[in-house]
Order: C-alpha cells, then sequence, then structure tokens
C-alpha cells in the first residue's frame, strides 16, 4: 500500500470498527466491575485481562508482515486498533475499551530509558549501548569512578517535551482519525515509574549493584535518596507544567491491571498527582534481605510513589517477608503484585482487604503449551486461599504464544470456571 492517501482511508474504516466496541453493556459493565475493584468497593469474581508483551507475544498474534501502512506514524496506528479489535474478537476477559488512541509523548528522559538503544547520557553520565544481535544490547558499568557518581549526584533528572514533533504527530493523527476516534499523549513509563532499581542496575551493572550492599552501603544509599528526591521534584514541575494524564482507563497500570476508578475521568491539563495509579517495585532485589529492602529500595521509592493518589507495589519478584515494610513506607497503598515466585498463601494473609491482590500466573505454563489437569489444580490452589481477598488475574510477561491464541483462550475459559 504504497499511496498514503491509501493507508489514511484504511486507517479510518479501521478505526470505525474499534469506535463501535465502548458503547455496548458488556463493555460498560467491565468498566464499572473495575472501578468498583480499584476502590475495593465489593468482593466479585476476580477481574482477568490477557496482557501479552507488545515486543513478544503481539508480534506472533498482530504479526509486522500483516501491517499494511508503510508511513511510522500510521503504521503504528494501524498496530494499536488492530490489537484492540483482535483482543475484542478473540480474548473474553474483562478488558474494557475506549474510543482512544493513546500516544507516547515526545520528549527527552534524562534520567535511564530502558529499551532506547540510542541513548547517549542518562543521570549526567555517558553511556554506551552496543547492538547485540536484533533487539538485544550489550550494558557496561558505567559508573566507576568519584566523578563519575559525582556527576550522577548533581544530576537534576527532567523530561524535556519536543512541543515541534507532538505538534506533527498531532496534526496526522487528527487528519487520519477524523473524529472517528479520540487520541490522547501519554508520558514515558519511565518517566512516571519510581523503580530507580533497574535505573541503577543499567548504570552501575547488578553485580557491582549486589557488593555495593556491603562494599559502600552509604554511598549506595545517597544515590537512590538522589534518584527519589530529584524524581519527586521532577513530578511535581510535570504537575505544574500540565503534563500528566489520567491513568485511571484502560491502560497498564502498575505492573498490569486496568486504572478505573468511580472518580470522573480528567483531560490532561486537569490532571494532578493526587488523581493518578503510581508505581514501584524491586525485581533486582529479590533476593535481597526484607531489612537491606526497606532501607535501600522502598524508603528512598517512597519520596516520589506516596506523591500519586494510589500506589502499585511488586512486578515479577516475590514480596514474600516484606509486607510490613511496604505497609509502612506506601501511605497510598492499593495494589500488590503477587508473582509466579510469591508465597500465595502469606500473600493472601498480609494483603488480605488492605489491597489488591494482583495475581501473575505464570505464563510459561501457556506459551508453548497447555495442560488443562494441571492447569486446573494450579488455579483452583489460588483460589481456594484467595477466597477473602480482591483478586484480579493479570496474565503478561507473554514472550511466545506458540504462535496460536488457543492457550490463551483455553487459560480463560478455565479461570472463570475454576474462579466462578
Amino acid at each position: 500500500m504504497q499511496d498514503y492517501k491509501s493507508q489514511a482511508a484504511y486507517i479510518r474504516e479501521l478505526a470505525k470498527r474499534m469506535a463501535e466496541l465502548p458503547g455496548t453493556e458488556e463493555n460498560s459493565r467491565k468498566r464499572q466491575r473495575w472501578a468498583d475493584h480499584n476502590d475495593l468497593k465489593s468482593r466479585q469474581q476476580p477481574l482477568l485481562w490477557i496482557c501479552p508483551d507488545d515486543d513478544g507475544g503481539w508480534l506472533e498474534l498482530v504479526p509486522e508482515a500483516s501491517l499494511r501502512c508503510e508511513d511510522p506514524l500510521l503504521r503504528d496506528m494501524e498496530n494499536k486498533i488492530k490489537r484492540y479489535l483482535y483482543q475484542n474478537r478473540y480474548f473474553q476477559d474483562d478488558f474494557v475499551f475506549e474510543s482512544r488512541l493513546y500516544f507516547t509523548y515526545p520528549g527527552i528522559y534524562t534520567g535511564y530509558l530502558y529499551g532506547n538503544t540510542e541513548q547517549k547520557t542518562a543521570w549526567g553520565i555517558s553511556i554506551v549501548k552496543p547492538q547485540i544481535g536484533e533487539k538485544a544490547y550489550h550494558l557496561d558499568n558505567f559508573l566507576k569512578t568519584e566523578k563519575d557518581y559525582e556527576l550522577l549526584l548533581n544530576h537534576e533528572v527532567d523530561f524535556i517535551p519536543d512541543q515541534n514533533k507532538k505538534g506533527e504527530m498531532q496534526e496526522i493523527i487528527e487528519e487520519t482519525l477524523d473524529g472517528i476516534l479520540g487520541y490522547e499523549f501519554q508520558l514515558p513509563y519511565s518517566v512516571l515509574v519510581q523503580s530507580h532499581l533497574i535505573e541503577m542496575v543499567h548504570l552501575r551493572g547488578l553485580e557491582n549493584l549486589m557488593y555495593d550492599l556491603y562494599d559502600e552501603p552509604d554511598l549506595l544509599n545517597s544515590v537512590f535518596r538522589h534518584m527519589g528526591e530529584s524524581k519527586a521534584r521532577l513530578l511535581k514541575r510535570l504537575e505544574e507544567k500540565r503534563l500528566l494524564f489520567d491513568n485511571r482507563i484502560n491502560i497498564y497500570t502498575g505492573s498490569g491491571s486496568l486504572g478505573y476508578t468511580n472518580a470522573p475521568w480528567k483531560k490532561p491539563e486537569e490532571v494532578k498527582l493526587k488523581d493518578m495509579w503510581g508505581f514501584a517495585d524491586a525485581q533486582e532485589f529479590s533476593n535481597v534481605s526484607p531489612d537491606m529492602f526497606e532501607e535501600f529500595a522502598i524508603a528512598n521509592q517512597k519520596i516520589g510513589l506516596n506523591l500519586f493518589g494510589r500506589g502499585c507495589y511488586g512486578c515479577c519478584e516475590p514480596l514474600d517477608h516484606k509486607y510490613e515494610a511496604i505497609y509502612r513506607h506506601i501511605t497510598n497503598i492499593r495494589r500488590l503484585s503477587v508473582s509466579p515466585w510469591s508465597n500465595v498463601e502469606e500473600a493472601a494473609e498480609k494483603i488480605g482487604q488492605r489491597a489488591i491482590f494482583s495475581w501473575k500466573p505464570d505464563p510459561a505454563k501457556v506459551c508453548t503449551g497447555f495442560d488443562e489437569d494441571e492447569m486446573r489444580k494450579y488455579l483452583k490452589q489460588v483460589a481456594d486461599k484467595t477466597k477473602d481477598c480482591f483478586v484480579e488475574i493479570i496474565l503478561k510477561d507473554i514472550r511466545t504464544c506458540g504462535n496460536t491464541n488457543e492457550h490463551l483462550v483455553n487459560f480463560i475459559r478455565l479461570a472463570r470456571e475454576v474462579f466462578a
């Protein structure tokens, strides 16, 4: 499809199909269920969302070869819409559809933007990411000298919006969609999250970081404290500049969930930090003691995380023996991740009805096969232990679907049966 006008016309046809999804009674019911769930208003059958990785499972379900548009922005719009249409057609989960497309706000984040191979500096330090293979890159230890640490500790992290680029994108988006769908720009994920550990790991290396806990505890803590305070100041500037957005909608919230509440949705220029979900995790400290977790991680993450209206904590790491530290520091905690490596019994006891039990099933059980008897047993073990919790089931980190949606469809069916 070479002609630009033909590509734009094709997007409009897809947009018309997507515009039919939000207005159904079923979609409204799901939206309300998420709102009540997130407000801890009523216990109900667990909310369920199938969430393949953008650079994993989705590449098999909606292959790049199936995309017809060649213009980069139109191709991105086509991909977004086709994934929504696919989700609606095949996955009978609790995903909610809206008549909007979301785009990343163009600009420069001066912290570490993980996944960006072209970044040359982070926290004031020069970095190089040699590409290894098609979609991977090598990381070095960029924090070696006193000068390196001095640069980091004196760097005020920022997000510098590219208004010209945004304007160019807006013009194309509005002309293409022609009012069929709305659209919204949202800050890059890395800008808002308070997961300083992953930024430090990319700058220092995980092995070095583990040694630093013993060899340089004061220096390491000063770095994490600076990151926490600097990112908190950035959040406040973003609020003052009206660059925030209301994430109480159908986008990836925390480490996976939908963010609806019973509060009215706000336009971006009206949003305050108290309206938003915030997020932090400590995957890199999975095997660090609860005391070290509290001293180095959460005591510094709370500086920014507590500015949000509601907090989410945890991702793929088990939070065993760390729940009380989270409650001590995170005053707005509303969602806690229970990963495949978590002690489910402890999680159910510690979370109870104080927060949402955000269960992340083991994706390996559906990636390349599906043993129904084993899956039923697996699901029942969790269902039996979480009867008194506000449970959601977020099947994520799906790096491959085995080139079929069959296993995901079967998972939804079985989860509905077992958690009925």
